[in-house]
């Protein structure tokens, strides 16, 4: 079973229905809209998973990929990423473009594989090994990436392209969506979707 995990702070219908159609048949489909910023909405939805595989998958991205998961997880990793991390038209612009080249030179040039939360899938042993995503950072991405690093988990890239739908806010200073300095409540009723495509 593959479990994907949606943290939104807006669980909007039409955007949900969208995410869902981009995801394979037979996957198990989790939307976490408790407050406390994105690692520990993360970490809720990782706790009701029940499938062995976690994919991370932001609400503002669009996803294009023909799904094998029945040869991806034969290959030798414990976590992946997408090949390719790209505006999409709405919010090409140069910075946007910048980043994404520089995080495909990180990737690609000095073997850096950060687990980007647009889409980012992990083995649950490897997620539980590590305690999964820090709420009390700010780049929580950056510090679990190290984390699986320390660790000698081996990462690889998936043959899965990220469209960007919004503009990234994750290298600033001031991050919105960072769990660091929040309260980190338990989910109340609603806060916490599971179903089955």
């Amino acid at each position: 079973m593959i479990s994907f995990i949606t943290p939104t702070r807006h669980p909007e219908p039409t955007n949900i229905r969208r995410i869902a159609g981009m995801l394979p048949r037979g996957s198990e489909f989790i939307v976490v809209s408790v407050p406390g910023g994105a690692a520990h909405a993360r970490n809720v939805g990782a706790a009701a998973a029940s499938g062995e595989v976690f994919v991370f998958v932001d609400d503002d991205v669009h996803l294009e990929c023909q799904w094998n998961w029945d040869e991806w997880l034969t290959w030798d990793w414990q976590f992946a990423i997408a090949s390719l991390y790209w505006p999409a038209p709405e919010v090409n612009v140069f910075m946007m473009r910048l980043e994404s080249t520089m995080l495909s030179v990180l990737q690609c040039v000095f073997r850096y594989k950060l687990f980007m939360s647009g889409f980012a899938a992990v083995r649950r042993e490897a997620f539980e090994a590590v305690g999964g995503y820090r709420d009390a950072v700010t780049f929580e991405e950056h510090s679990i990436t190290m984390d699986f690093y320390n660790h000698h988990f081996r990462g690889a890239r998936l043959p899965v392209r990220v469209n960007m739908l919004r503009r990234w806010q994750g290298w600033k200073r001031i991050n919105n969506a960072t769990s660091r300095g929040k309260s980190h409540p338990p989910p109340k009723d609603g806060e916490v979707v599971v179903r089955q495509l």
